[in-house]
């Protein structure tokens, strides 16, 4: 069978089925990113000292490069698999692969960090959970109380994920929508009753903590504060990772080319406001080593100081907290399982990693595998260590995804982009050919560039571990594909992946005298910007005789300059709509001219508006004339409904 996107599909594995609409695409984005700041507040803070603000605010900024960059390549590349089907159609497998696997790393901490942080917050509803432990005395470990509660609930997203994406999207719009009231209620209360601005304009100087941190791999030529500012810095980002999970159920979203965009933008917004309002409120009220120390659950220590309603509104908030860490480590689970089924579907993992459930249409090897290692990582309970394991695989998976973005405008200039990052820089080359650079996806490159090198110079477990697991993915890589007889730096594979669609040049037919605003209203109704439109208008000279009578050569170049300069204005009026629109004007014999027209290379396709019945048959031979014209040419004309 043939996979829904073009993709040939296993023999033995069906294919997703589309049940995520507009908002659960938006609630998988905001559920996975969203949720970080209820654990980063605190995280970063620690590190950061009270400039942690500041901090949040250069990260969002790279964050809203990264999710304007899935709003334009998911939808035009509508697969799972995410930076890893951009790179690999970008470039080549093995460039794929390393953007995949960087990204596998991610997912799987994520599962595990914030199932750690919803434990920690539902240790603050439950005070009685705080103090047990399980000791493993052949392994010499005890297990917390948080590693306990954090497993348990990793163990019910991989059932809920194993049985269907429809449960698991509804899962997380139900606790995004939850979330998203208590948030707002919180911001409200929190700048109403207790936001002090001399608080925070005496703490926000402050950058960095001036005491050594274990996790922290210092640089002997920066002092203790410096070197802290810059590690929290990093941890800010984690702030930001998540939103590719609207790309990673790309495959299971209706109307990707609709609904991504719009969930990506929505979801940068909502975030960004989040966290940037959340770090200025948390420095106004709490002195920042209170709130960094208060990592397992900050922002329920932020609301107990709220004058008045603190006391009942921190429990609240600790649910709505952990309702929303636990969608977040949801969305890891998707990620996960999504990209490590992909890479399997383009071989850059053994293909037995491709398999769609028949009955559930979920890929349950990958869900039970990567939630399974999710649940052991989650047993240690440590957020500080899991949150210095987390960046280095997807900040390397961004500065790839940004690379994609720019080398696939080039590479790829017909095919339709449902929408497009704003801003670019056009360079004409001396061949003439133009190389666009989106201005977004050059400044987002330098940005995760940089946070990467700050993860590998700064987090010593990071980086060992990071390069650890990016080593063991090259041998499984290389091991793969010699076993499945295939290239190392192989292109096949990218070629499969097929655009939503590809740009055509069509002709759409405006009669003399026509009322432009109708053919506007007709344009926009039922074409898209995946037309390139040519505005055509054929002044028959004999038609004009008949209705009119003798046409003297005054009046025609009359009638063909008034014309041309209604064109020019619909044209222009096209233009600021996003459409690439030229124009045109003939004079001579209609039939003659649109023959012309279909075998030039100007246009793939006619497009004529049709008229009501009751004009229709006063021009019926100028209806006669399009209609052998579709009997010529077959499959050549487009009939578009006339909106009045």
């Amino acid at each position: 069978m043939e996979g829904v996107t073009g993709v040939p599909a296993s023999d033995t594995s069906a294919s997703y089925r589309r049940d995520i609409g507009w908002f659960g695409s938006f609630a998988m984005g905001y559920g996975d990113v969203g949720a970080d700041v209820f654990i980063a507040l605190g995280i970063v803070t620690l590190y950061a000292g009270g400039a942690a603000p500041l901090v949040f605010l250069v990260a969002a900024l790279i964050y809203v490069s990264i999710g304007l960059a899935y709003a334009e390549l998911a939808p035009a590349y509508p697969y799972a698999g995410g930076s890893q089907v951009y790179a690999m159609k970008a470039s080549n497998t093995l460039v794929g692969f390393l953007a995949g696997w960087a990204l596998m790393l991610d997912y799987t901490l994520c599962i595990s960090l914030f199932a750690a942080a919803a434990a920690g917050y539902l240790k603050f509803l439950i005070p009685p959970l705080q103090g047990f432990s399980i000791p493993i005395p052949i392994l010499g470990l005890e297990i917390q109380s948080i590693g306990l509660l954090g497993g348990l609930l990793v163990l019910f997203l991989i059932l809920l994920n194993y049985f269907g994406v429809k449960y698991s999207a509804g899962f997380i719009s139900l606790l995004v929508v939850f979330g998203l009231a208590i948030q707002a209620i919180i911001l409200t209360l929190g700048y109403a009753l207790a936001f002090n601005p001399e608080r925070f304009l005496s703490q926000i100087t402050v950058f960095g903590n001036n005491e050594v941190l274990s996790e922290v791999g210092y640089l002997p030529w920066l002092g203790i504060d410096t070197n802290n500012f810059l590690y929290g810095l990093t941890l800010a980002m984690a702030s930001f990772i998540g939103i590719e999970s609207i790309a990673q159920a790309a495959e299971e979203t209706r109307k990707p080319q609709r609904w991504i965009p719009r969930a990506a933008k929505l979801s940068i917004v909502a975030v960004f406001l989040s966290v940037i309002l959340f770090s200025v409120l948390s420095i106004g009220v709490l002195d920042w080593r209170v709130l960094g120390m208060s990592y397992e659950n900050p922002v329920a220590q932020l609301v107990t100081r709220f004058p008045l309603v603190g006391a009942s509104l921190a429990t609240v908030v600790a649910f709505a907290a952990f309702i929303l860490c636990y969608a977040s480590s949801n969305t890891g689970v998707i990620g996960v399982s999504r990209l490590t089924a992909s890479m399997g579907k383009f071989s850059l993992l053994p293909k037995w990693f491709y398999y769609i459930h028949p009955k559930y249409r979920t890929p349950t090897r990958t869900i039970v595998i990567f939630g399974l290692i999710g649940f052991a990582i989650t047993l240690f309970g440590d957020i500080p260590f899991i949150a210095s394991l987390y960046n280095f695989g997807a900040l390397l998976s961004y500065m790839l995804l940004m690379l994609s973005l720019i080398l696939l405008r080039n590479k790829e200039k017909e095919i339709y982009r449902p929408w497009k990052v704003p801003v670019t820089l056009r360079i004409k080359r001396k061949t003439g050919e133009v190389t666009e650079v989106p201005i977004i996806g050059l400044l987002g490159f330098i940005g995760t560039t940089i946070m990467w090198f700050l993860v590998v110079l700064l987090h010593t477990a990071g980086r060992t571990f990071g390069f650890i697991w990016m080593a063991v993915g090259l041998l499984l890589y290389i091991f793969s594909r010699h076993m499945l007889g295939k290239g190392i730096l192989s292109r096949e594979e990218g070629e499969m992946i097929k655009p939503m669609g590809y740009k055509m040049d069509v002709g759409v037919l405006v009669r003399p005298f026509e009322d432009f605003e109708v053919v506007k209203r007709s344009i926009l109704h039922g074409l898209d910007k995946r037309f390139r439109i040519r505005l055509i208008t054929v002044i028959d000279v004999e038609d004009l005789k008949e209705k009119r009578g003798k046409v003297t050569v005054e009046e025609l170049e009359g009638i063909r300059e008034s014309t041309e300069k209604d064109l020019m204005k619909l044209a222009k009026e096209l233009k600021q709509l996003g459409y690439e629109t030229v124009y045109c004007v003939h004079v001579g014999k209609f039939d003659n001219i649109i023959e012309k027209e279909l075998e030039s290379a100007n246009i793939d396709m006619l497009v004529f508006i049709k008229r009501t019945t009751e004009k229709a048959t006063i021009e019926k031979g100028h209806e006669a004339k399009i209609h052998n014209i579709m009997l010529k040419h077959p499959g050549k004309i487009m009939v578009l409904k006339r909106v009045k």
